[in-house]
């Protein structure tokens, strides 16, 4: 049996083809923000937990919705992610013949802009799907399943709305930590952050939407020390 675990930053144009797409599961547990009257009608569907948080940290959030679990085994994935048909199937057949001491990672699939991004950092990325209580946070053997896991477009506006909202949570992290913005924050990260989509992960084989995208990054990274400056003088 299998618990799954979706990470919601305030994903409210993405959650509900998600949570659709794990009706091969047999408990969901979303944890982060969600908007109430989004969780009331995803609740007539199937029976779901909410853990409210505000924590950015994935490992941190896996970690407090986790308690709430009632399987050994979890699938966690983020509110803008969808898994095919093929993928269950292939997680489930995964679970039945593996052990606690084995997790499983996927391949993340994008159409950004219209265009499957087959660089800017997705020629590479994999990202943890499948894992044992006993081994969350652990350096477990992890083996790659075939099918990708989908992370879901829902035009530039609601990409650019998450990115925005995911600034926001990572400058009141920053807060707690008593870090305060500066000059390199405002101009070096964020031209480093360009270079590393655009340059170092290829992105600059994407195309005009390889560019696009290095620059919402890049763009994103200054909107998290801007919010972060509003955040010290009380001006959010």
């Amino acid at each position: 049996m299998i618990s799954a675990i979706v990470i919601s930053f305030s994903d409210h144009n993405y959650i509900k083809d998600c949570i659709a797409s794990l009706a091969f599961v047999d408990e969901v547990i979303i944890v982060g923000n969600i908007d109430p009257i989004i969780l009331l009608e995803l609740k007539h569907h199937q029976p779901i937990q909410f853990v409210n948080s505000e924590a950015v940290d994935l490992d941190q959030l896996y970690k407090q919705a986790s308690l709430k679990t009632t399987h050994d085994w979890i699938l966690g994935l983020e509110a803008n992610h969808c898994i095919s048909k093929q993928l269950s199937q292939e997680i489930m057949e995964a679970r039945l013949k593996t052990n606690s001491k084995e997790g499983f990672k996927v391949k993340i699939e994008y159409s950004f802009m219209g265009k499957l991004m087959k660089f800017s950092g997705y020629k590479t990325s994999y990202t943890t799907l499948l894992f044992h209580k006993k081994l969350h946070n652990s350096n477990a053997v992890t083996r790659k399943l075939k099918h990708p896991i989908k992370e879901l477009y829902k035009g530039f506006d609601s990409h650019n709305e998450r990115l925005n909202k995911k600034a926001k949570l990572s400058a009141k992290l920053l807060y707690a930590k008593n870090i305060r913005p500066n000059f390199i924050h405002f101009l070096c990260k964020p031209v480093w952050e360009f270079k590393t989509n655009y340059i170092f992960k290829l992105g600059v084989l994407d195309g005009k939407e390889g560019f696009i995208f290095a620059y919402l990054k890049a763009f994103n990274t200054f909107k998290t020390y801007l919010f972060l400056w509003l955040l010290y003088r009380n001006l959010e």
